[in-house]
Protein backbone atom coordinates (compact mmCIF):
# COMPACT_ATOMS: atom_id res chain seq x y z
CA UNK A 1 0.00 0.00 0.00
CA UNK A 2 1.72 3.28 -0.88
CA UNK A 3 2.05 5.74 1.62
CA UNK A 4 0.11 8.61 2.41
CA UNK A 5 1.80 12.58 1.07
CA UNK A 6 2.05 13.95 4.64
CA UNK A 7 5.31 13.00 7.03
CA UNK A 8 7.54 14.75 9.37
CA UNK A 9 11.07 14.69 10.94
CA UNK A 10 12.16 15.65 13.88
CA UNK A 11 15.01 14.66 16.70
CA UNK A 12 14.75 10.91 18.27
CA UNK A 13 13.69 11.32 21.54
CA UNK A 14 13.94 8.78 24.21
CA UNK A 15 11.50 5.80 23.94
CA UNK A 16 12.35 5.74 20.08
CA UNK A 17 15.38 3.64 20.58
CA UNK A 18 13.18 0.44 19.35
CA UNK A 19 11.84 1.97 16.32
CA UNK A 20 14.83 3.18 15.43
CA UNK A 21 16.91 0.34 15.84
CA UNK A 22 14.00 -2.21 14.13
CA UNK A 23 14.80 0.61 11.42
CA UNK A 24 18.64 0.33 11.21
CA UNK A 25 17.90 -3.00 11.30
CA UNK A 26 16.11 -3.34 8.39
CA UNK A 27 18.29 -1.19 6.68
CA UNK A 28 21.51 -2.79 7.45
CA UNK A 29 20.09 -6.16 6.63
CA UNK A 30 18.65 -5.25 3.00
CA UNK A 31 22.20 -3.33 2.41
CA UNK A 32 24.49 -6.63 3.25
CA UNK A 33 21.78 -8.84 0.99
CA UNK A 34 22.66 -6.54 -1.80
CA UNK A 35 26.49 -6.78 -0.62
CA UNK A 36 25.94 -10.66 -0.99
CA UNK A 37 24.01 -10.75 -4.13
CA UNK A 38 26.07 -7.53 -6.17
CA UNK A 39 29.88 -8.43 -4.85
CA UNK A 40 29.24 -12.12 -3.25
CA UNK A 41 30.52 -10.09 0.26
CA UNK A 42 29.50 -12.58 2.86
CA UNK A 43 31.19 -10.66 5.70
CA UNK A 44 29.63 -7.31 6.06
CA UNK A 45 31.36 -4.03 8.02
CA UNK A 46 28.58 -3.69 10.91
CA UNK A 47 26.38 -7.01 13.11
CA UNK A 48 22.49 -6.00 12.67
CA UNK A 49 21.66 -7.47 15.53
CA UNK A 50 24.25 -4.23 17.72
CA UNK A 51 22.32 -1.43 16.00
CA UNK A 52 20.42 -0.66 18.77
CA UNK A 53 23.82 -0.86 21.03
CA UNK A 54 25.48 1.79 19.12
CA UNK A 55 22.26 5.00 18.75
CA UNK A 56 24.76 6.54 21.85
CA UNK A 57 27.19 7.40 19.46
CA UNK A 58 24.09 9.45 17.48
CA UNK A 59 22.80 11.26 20.68
CA UNK A 60 23.71 14.81 21.79
CA UNK A 61 26.38 16.09 22.88
CA UNK A 62 28.29 13.33 20.06
CA UNK A 63 25.89 13.33 17.32
CA UNK A 64 22.13 13.48 16.20
CA UNK A 65 19.68 11.44 15.05
CA UNK A 66 16.63 12.03 13.15
CA UNK A 67 13.39 10.31 12.92
CA UNK A 68 11.00 10.89 9.89
CA UNK A 69 7.10 9.12 10.46
CA UNK A 70 4.22 8.74 8.01
CA UNK A 71 0.98 8.42 9.91
CA UNK A 72 2.09 7.20 12.89
CA UNK A 73 5.09 4.72 11.24
CA UNK A 74 8.75 5.17 11.05
CA UNK A 75 9.56 6.35 7.27
CA UNK A 76 13.29 7.08 7.34
CA UNK A 77 16.32 7.55 10.12
CA UNK A 78 19.67 9.69 9.78
CA UNK A 79 22.19 10.30 11.51
CA UNK A 80 25.27 12.19 12.39
CA UNK A 81 28.59 11.05 14.66
CA UNK A 82 31.57 13.51 15.74
CA UNK A 83 34.69 12.23 14.67
CA UNK A 84 36.58 15.28 15.78
CA UNK A 85 36.10 18.78 16.92
CA UNK A 86 36.02 19.69 13.06
CA UNK A 87 34.85 16.66 11.48
CA UNK A 88 31.43 14.86 11.51
CA UNK A 89 30.14 11.84 9.56
CA UNK A 90 26.65 10.91 8.42
CA UNK A 91 25.62 7.24 9.11
CA UNK A 92 22.52 5.86 8.64
CA UNK A 93 20.66 7.21 6.23
CA UNK A 94 17.73 4.78 4.89
CA UNK A 95 14.05 5.02 3.76
CA UNK A 96 11.49 2.51 4.12
CA UNK A 97 10.93 1.57 1.00
CA UNK A 98 7.26 2.32 0.63
CA UNK A 99 7.95 5.61 1.79
CA UNK A 100 10.73 6.60 -1.16
CA UNK A 101 10.16 9.23 -3.84
CA UNK A 102 8.78 11.89 -1.63
CA UNK A 103 12.16 13.62 -0.86
CA UNK A 104 12.40 12.40 2.86
CA UNK A 105 15.81 11.68 2.31
CA UNK A 106 17.11 14.76 0.99
CA UNK A 107 15.21 16.99 3.71
CA UNK A 108 17.40 14.27 6.43
CA UNK A 109 20.31 15.42 4.32
CA UNK A 110 20.15 18.82 4.51
CA UNK A 111 19.03 18.45 8.33
CA UNK A 112 22.42 16.98 8.89
CA UNK A 113 24.18 19.10 7.08
CA UNK A 114 22.89 21.96 9.06
CA UNK A 115 23.15 20.24 12.83
CA UNK A 116 26.75 19.23 11.54
CA UNK A 117 27.65 23.15 11.00
CA UNK A 118 26.06 23.73 14.24
CA UNK A 119 28.17 21.39 16.24
CA UNK A 120 30.79 23.56 14.76
CA UNK A 121 31.92 20.86 12.13
CA UNK A 122 34.17 22.39 8.86
CA UNK A 123 34.53 19.03 7.09
CA UNK A 124 31.51 16.62 6.44
CA UNK A 125 32.04 12.99 5.15
CA UNK A 126 29.98 9.80 4.57
CA UNK A 127 30.67 6.47 2.93
CA UNK A 128 27.79 4.13 0.86
CA UNK A 129 28.13 1.35 -0.95
CA UNK A 130 28.88 1.57 -4.72
CA UNK A 131 25.24 0.03 -5.85
CA UNK A 132 23.78 3.10 -3.88
CA UNK A 133 23.90 5.20 -6.89
CA UNK A 134 20.64 7.05 -6.03
CA UNK A 135 21.99 7.67 -2.79
CA UNK A 136 25.65 9.23 -4.09
CA UNK A 137 23.36 11.30 -7.14
CA UNK A 138 21.93 13.05 -3.61
CA UNK A 139 25.04 13.75 -2.08
CA UNK A 140 26.56 14.72 -4.66
CA UNK A 141 23.45 17.67 -5.74
CA UNK A 142 24.62 19.08 -2.31
CA UNK A 143 28.26 19.43 -2.59
CA UNK A 144 29.78 16.56 -1.37
CA UNK A 145 32.62 14.97 -3.38
CA UNK A 146 33.98 11.64 -3.46
CA UNK A 147 37.79 10.96 -1.38
CA UNK A 148 39.93 8.79 -0.62
CA UNK A 149 38.83 5.87 2.61
CA UNK A 150 39.24 8.27 5.94
CA UNK A 151 40.30 5.89 8.68
CA UNK A 152 37.45 6.89 11.06
CA UNK A 153 34.76 4.98 8.92
CA UNK A 154 34.00 1.42 9.88
CA UNK A 155 34.28 0.13 6.49
CA UNK A 156 37.36 -2.31 6.43
CA UNK A 157 39.79 -2.13 4.07
CA UNK A 158 38.98 -5.57 2.57
CA UNK A 159 35.97 -3.71 1.59
CA UNK A 160 36.57 -0.26 0.30
CA UNK A 161 36.47 -1.60 -3.30
CA UNK A 162 32.82 -2.10 -3.01
CA UNK A 163 32.22 1.83 -1.24
CA UNK A 164 32.38 5.37 -2.21
CA UNK A 165 33.57 7.83 0.33
CA UNK A 166 32.55 11.56 0.43
CA UNK A 167 33.29 14.50 1.92
CA UNK A 168 31.94 18.11 2.00
CA UNK A 169 33.50 21.14 3.27
CA UNK A 170 30.95 23.37 5.55
CA UNK A 171 30.39 27.20 5.88
CA UNK A 172 31.57 27.31 1.63
CA UNK A 173 27.92 29.45 0.98
CA UNK A 174 26.72 26.25 -0.61
CA UNK A 175 23.07 25.26 0.28
CA UNK A 176 22.80 22.38 2.11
Amino acid sequence: MPASGIWGLREAETGDEETIAGVMVEYLEWAHGRLLEEYGVDDPPTDPGLAGQSLHEFRRPHGVLLLAESDGRPAAIGALRRLSDQVAEVKRMYVVPAHRGRHISSAILDRLIGEAGAMGATTLRLDTCRFMSDAQRLYRSRGFVERAPYEESEVPPRLHQHWVFFERRLGDGATP
